[in-house]
């Protein structure tokens, strides 16, 4: 029951960072949104998922990352948007494939990241959190500045199948 929680709210996130993928021009990619440039938007939390999502203690950074790329704050790189894209489509294929295979007993494993114990399943929500936080920020700074909202799939809009 809670793989199919886990896997329903995972697409919920899915669509949503394609909507918002598909709704900022690549002339935007590179423009500030609160604060941050928006591909570092984009990279933090794609890389965050990737990391953390499945288990950050046996994880490997992608061939283009270089240290510090995925901190918000600091701007010393670029990427493109069709780099993001790419990135994104192989974290998503991985994840996908991770909570296809999730069973309820796999949620309840330990893994040791940072000095905390935590199970899998606080992992996967750890990452829905951080997702969701970042998704409602550039939300917010695109209602700002263009007086509107894209579309946010959520309680009230059925996941497209």
């Amino acid at each position: 029951m809670l793989v199919d929680s886990i896997k329903n709210q995972t697409k919920q996130i899915f669509q949503n960072i394609e909507i918002l993928l598909e709704v900022i021009p690549q002339n935007e990619f590179d423009t500030i949104k609160g604060g941050f440039k928006t591909w570092k938007h984009f990279y933090h939390l794609i890389h965050s998922m990737d990391k953390n999502f499945i288990d950050p203690s046996n994880y490997d950074e992608p061939e283009f990352h270089k240290k510090n790329l995925d901190i918000i704050y600091l701007d010393d790189n670029k990427l493109t948007k069709n780099k993001i894209i790419k990135y994104y489509e192989n974290v998503k294929n991985k994840v996908q494939k991770y909570i296809d295979e999730l069973d309820e007993e796999t949620l309840d494993e330990k893994i040791i990241f940072n000095g905390m114990n935590l199970t899998k399943m606080e992992l996967i929500l750890a990452q829905m959190r951080h997702v969701f936080y970042h998704v409602g920020y550039l939300h917010c700074c695109i209602k700002m500045e263009k007086g509107e909202t894209p579309e946010y799939i959520g309680l009230y809009k059925v996941v497209p199948e």
